[in-house]
């Protein structure tokens, strides 16, 4: 079963994707990553969304605003209103009976997860966290977006030029299709996740498109109670980046293990 869901909130309308039939004890809350990375895993996501419900969860999948079939474009949006966005989900989840939830962040949507997860406790507890290849640094993951520009500029003979200083002096820049403004990147540059993170629920970390755990990873999660932190690595195509990659069911028994307890 698939339906979807508009939210009224403060600056318009969210779109959230509900896949399988309304579970109190067994409920996902998936958080995307954004850009393009969004359009590519779309697929993936919805077929392991699909497979999760085969196995009797509820997986809530959102649009934050300026992103998906939510309202906004990408220049009126910030992080302060995505975490909004969040919380606004998870009040409308709670007002269905929903009991808790388990949050699954994909890439920056690990992030958001993360930095939210204060508020989203304070409404509904959080049995689980699963997060797929998160980001830990907002300004990190948008020096990658901004190297899009870069590339694309000199390509067509441009000078060098610091796009994030151009943009944080006031002046907006298209990037890869987004229009991108100096509230929206200094928001999102201010966003890290501590290394001295205070799990309150277990946390499942999947590196994927690696062979091993990178050391970045390790000091990240060095200081995080290990007894509730698990990671796994596997390999195969990093298809956040890569277009018309729609299958990877090997993360499929994976998933589910993980959010069993069995990873």
């Amino acid at each position: 079963m698939i339906k979807g869901y508009f939210l009224p909130c403060a600056k318009g309308n969210l779109f959230v994707s509900q896949y399988g039939q309304t579970n109190s004890q067994k409920t996902i809350l998936l958080l995307p990553s954004i850009f393009e990375e969004l359009n590519l895993s779309r697929a993936i996501l919805t077929k392991q969304a699909l497979f999760l419900a085969k196995q009797g969860y509820c997986v809530y999948a959102l649009d934050y605003l300026g992103t998906g079939d939510s309202e906004q474009d990408i220049e009126q949006v910030n992080v302060a209103i995505w975490r909004d966005n969040i919380v606004t989900t998870v009040k409308w989840l709670q007002s269905k009976d929903i009991q808790s939830i388990t949050l699954w962040g994909v890439r920056f949507g690990g992030l958001m997860a993360l930095t939210t997860l204060q508020s989203i406790e304070s409404i509904l507890p959080v049995e689980q966290i699963l997060l797929w290849k998160p980001v830990m640094k907002g300004k990190q993951f948008m020096t990658q977006f901004l190297r899009l520009k870069q590339a694309n500029s000199m390509m067509q003979g441009e000078q060098k030029v610091n796009w994030r200083e151009r943009i944080l002096s006031g002046t907006n820049v298209e990037v890869a299709g987004y229009e991108i403004t100096a509230d929206f990147l200094s928001s999102i540059d201010s966003l890290e996740v501590s290394k001295a993170l205070a799990l309150t629920c277990p946390l499942t970390w999947f590196e994927l498109a690696s062979a091993s755990i990178p050391p970045a990873v390790l000091i990240q999660t060095k200081e995080w109670d290990q007894q509730l932190l698990k990671t796994a690595c596997f390999e195969g195509s990093a298809f956040w980046q890569i277009p018309e990659i729609f299958e990877q069911s090997q993360l499929h028994l994976p998933t589910l293990n993980a959010l069993q307890g069995e990873a």
